[in-house]
């Protein structure tokens, strides 16, 4: 059993952190390039792992899961915006109906203009 808390488990999470700071997309972390941290992750056995796990889990962003919208620069100052909550996008639209309205027109079952 000594052996096990002694050995087995500091190797495998030194072999888990290895994997996942090769693995990172981010070049650097903090002030400290990827090769370093996998230097600090060998050379030292309990604390660098240990270490590398904080480090990652905390400068990762936390999304949930679910992917980000894109981003358009030239919408907003370079923020998000849902095509529903844009109002260039809702007042084109506003008057495209309005334009269908006036001119007497019907979508078909095909979606053309009758």
């Amino acid at each position: 059993m000594r052996v096990i808390f002694l050995y087995v488990i500091p190797l495998a999470l030194m072999v888990y952190a290895l994997v996942d700071c090769a693995q990172d997309d981010q070049i650097e972390r903090t002030s400290i390039p990827k090769p370093a941290w996998m230097l600090l992750i060998i050379a030292i056995i309990y604390f660098g792992p240990i270490a590398w796990l904080v480090v990652s889990k905390i400068a990762r962003p936390r999304t949930g899961g679910t992917p980000r919208p894109p981003v358009f620069p030239h919408r907003g100052g370079g923020r998000s915006v849902a095509p529903d909550d844009d109002p260039d996008f809702l007042r084109k639209l506003d008057e495209e109906q309005r334009k269908r309205r006036r001119e007497g027109g019907q979508s078909g079952k095909d979606g053309s203009v009758k």
